[in-house]
């Protein structure tokens, strides 16, 4: 994979046939298989393709947009830009900073990510989209999703002078161990 990776950053006219050699590569070597056997489907086959998700939204696919919409778009953290660069350049070392949070905002413009600003200076990236709540466990940082009708909220559209267009509610705590029997 070295090898792909330093031709594709000296330039070429066939640049454009490199990179998609490179993001076959990444896609063929970061494919997870539970099982061996041939009657149970894998997880590869069930997850959905990055390549395809990014074409569906109308982004062109390049090796370090997949790379980073692997990690991204497929976790249950919460991560901060710095956080997908960190995670990201640990298998892609040449991916530069700017292109992550660049990306970062690509993916959210496009409506793959929300953008949170949970706490105060600090923005984070949700790969769920859909309506829900969330949940900022103070002892471990970690933010959980929490179902929207699981928390209920009354009487918002009868707030003097505002016209609501969206809320969620954030909570802060600490995540309750097992109960004990």
């Amino acid at each position: 994979m070295r090898r792909h990776f330093d031709v594709l950053l000296r330039g070429s006219k066939n640049e454009s046939i490199r990179q998609q050699s490179l993001i076959r590569t990444i896609e063929s070597r970061e494919r997870i298989f539970l099982t061996k056997s041939k009657f149970r489907p894998s997880l590869a086959s069930v997850k959905t393709d990055a390549a395809d998700l990014l074409r569906a939204h109308g982004i062109q696919p390049s090796a370090q947009r997949i790379v980073i919409a692997r990690y991204v778009l497929f976790t249950d953290e919460h991560p901060s830009a710095d956080k997908v660069w960190a995670r990201v350049r640990a298998g892609f070392p040449m991916i530069s900073r700017a292109t992550v949070y660049n990306t970062l905002n690509l993916f959210v413009e496009k409506g793959l990510l929300r953008e949170q600003h949970l706490a105060p200076d600090s923005i984070v990236f949700d790969p769920r989209t859909d309506a829900h709540h969330h949940f900022v466990d103070e002892a471990s940082g970690r933010i959980y999703d929490i179902d929207w009708g699981k928390v209920r909220v009354s009487n918002v559209e009868s707030i003097d002078g505002f016209e609501v267009h969206d809320y969620q509610v954030v909570m802060r705590g600490r995540k309750k161990g097992p109960a004990k029997r």
